[in-house]
């Protein structure tokens, strides 16, 4: 039951997430007309600018790939396991519904990084919090260099990001009972022993140092990601939006691919997110001749997957040979053990 409600809802999600693409291509002028744009709009795409985000984006990666190893605290993360699991996790987040890419993630980590799945949660958990703190000053920043003044939301990210991370432990292990009796009743969990690796890795004491350096990677990463997209639109003929615009809308549609809400390829809600977050900040209608904001969002989702695809294929067979590496060196400790 609970296997066919999961792919009920990933159906769902993906029929609504078709529907609200045509619908936005309706409302640009129509799909017949938008969609063989789109095509030759990304076909012509400037090879240059598409090298530039490509690169842009493999650096965000990178640094996510060490902030995974600042933030597993009691446990050692090499780089060779954590860039490809963060690759993979990206690039799946990119095509998988439902934020299951963060299952993939945490399975990974607990099959490759021998990283328990209580303290993978809480890895995944505390780069949430930093990236919504990190979304807060870059959003406060980017608004103030365009607007002269930051947003209310700002702050409010900032405090809400900290505030879960300092809150996280405490508020854990009060639902400690509550939570595994729901878990055991729903068959997730036979015992309460993954939910205690969670709430001791969800705590943060003595570990500030760390967390402030993973804040700072957290920060680089998403200024180089936000100037991906906005080597991303420049590649497509559109230079007329300003960068601080581009970082806001960025930033929203960002979020859509966060939200467990989307369907296969979160086609129709990253399109939203983007002509969401430029309308909020007076972007509109058509942003250069001949190209509208939708068609804008739509090509740069094309380009968005096609990078993050390119990416992850080359850690498939990376986090492979490291898998068979780490199993070659644990049985030939085994055989020294013997001996």
């Amino acid at each position: 039951m609970r296997t066919g409600s999961k792919t009920a809802s990933v159906v769902i999600g993906t029929i609504a997430g078709l529907a609200l693409a045509w619908l936005l291509l309706e409302l640009s002028g129509g799909a017949g007309r938008a969609l063989p744009q789109i095509v030759r709009r990304v076909g012509s795409a400037d090879p240059g600018l598409l090298l530039g985000a490509l690169s842009l984006f493999l650096l965000s990666q990178v640094l996510r790939a060490f902030r995974w190893m600042i933030l597993s605290f009691r446990d050692k993360v090499p780089f060779s396991v954590s860039m490809p699991v963060t690759s993979i996790h990206i690039g799946l987040g990119h095509l998988l519904p439902a934020r299951l890419s963060d299952v993939v993630f945490v399975t990974l980590f607990r099959h490759v990084g021998a990283v328990p799945v209580g303290r993978g949660t809480a890895t995944i958990i505390h780069a949430k919090l930093l990236d919504i703190i990190a979304m807060g000053v870059v959003i406060g920043f980017s608004l103030a260099a365009g607007i002269g003044r930051a947003a209310l939301a700002a702050p409010i990210l900032a405090l809400c990001g900290c505030a879960g991370i300092f809150f996280l432990s405490p508020v854990l292990r009060s639902l400690r009972r509550p939570v595994t009796w729901l878990l055991r009743r729903l068959g997730l969990t036979s015992g309460p022993g993954w939910y205690n690796d969670l709430v001791e890795a969800s705590s943060v004491r003595g570990n500030l140092g760390r967390l402030t350096g993973a804040f700072a990677v957290s920060l680089a990463a998403w200024v180089s990601k936000l100037s991906m997209f906005c080597l991303l639109t420049a590649s497509l003929g559109v230079t007329v939006i300003p960068f601080w615009k581009v970082f806001f809308a960025g930033m929203v549609t960002d979020l859509t691919i966060a939200l467990p809400i989307n369907g296969l390829l979160s086609i129709g809600t990253v399109e939203a997110g983007w002509t969401a977050g430029f309308a909020m900040v007076g972007v509109e209608g058509i942003v250069s001749p001949g190209v509208s904001v939708v068609e804008l969002g739509f090509s740069m989702h094309l380009l968005w997957i096609a990078m993050a695809v390119a990416i992850m294929l080359p850690a498939i067979p990376w986090i492979w040979l490291t898998t068979r590496r780490r199993k070659t060196v644990a049985g030939t400790g085994e055989a020294l053990e013997r001996d």
